[in-house]
């Protein structure tokens, strides 16, 4: 089952569990989107999901437990349980702290363009760079590919003459 589909099943038995009418989802969407919604012929964003949740008196991950539940087939206290062990995990990997480190005062911190560097890797080439090996001899020691290696040397200069103008 699609994710629109179990979520046009969660909205409509809450709708008609609370008794409410479409003009008081009217804040959180147009009736007609809600109607749409409600026969699993659109999707919404999560800001949406948001607002529609809270004007339905729902908690939003109470919601998507709902939807996840239809979807899967599956007890959500079975879902929440799961999902809880795997925060739980995430936490006890350090995730709970690398999450912080990407907001500043509210606002999502950017990153630079491009593939996400493997610092490790960029400080293994720093570090043979340092003892003197050349690209081929550092490429050969770590197992890299000369254009990887060339790259990480690129940006090794590039630090260098930032830090030293």
């Amino acid at each position: 089952m699609h994710l629109k589909i179990a979520l046009a099943g969660a909205l409509r038995a809450l709708r008609l569990n609370r008794r409410f009418r479409y003009e008081k989802l009217s804040d959180a969407s147009a009736r007609s989107k809600i109607s749409a919604l409600e026969r699993g012929e659109t999707s919404i964003t999560l800001e949406k999901f948001e607002s529609l949740a809270e004007a339905l008196e729902i908690d939003p991950l109470a919601l998507m437990a709902l939807c996840m539940s239809a979807r899967l087939g599956t007890p959500y206290p079975r879902l929440i349980e799961d999902a809880q062990e795997q925060l739980r995990a995430f936490e006890a990997e350090g995730g709970i702290k690398l999450l912080a480190e990407q907001f500043a005062d509210g606002a999502l911190i950017q990153r630079t363009r491009g593939k996400p560097q493997k610092i490790e890797n960029l400080e293994a080439v720093r570090k043979l760079k340092s003892e003197g090996m050349s690209q081929a001899q550092i490429a050969q020691a770590l197992g890299f590919s000369p254009s990887v290696v060339n790259r990480h040397w690129k940006r090794i200069l590039s630090q260098e003459q930032q830090v030293n103008p």
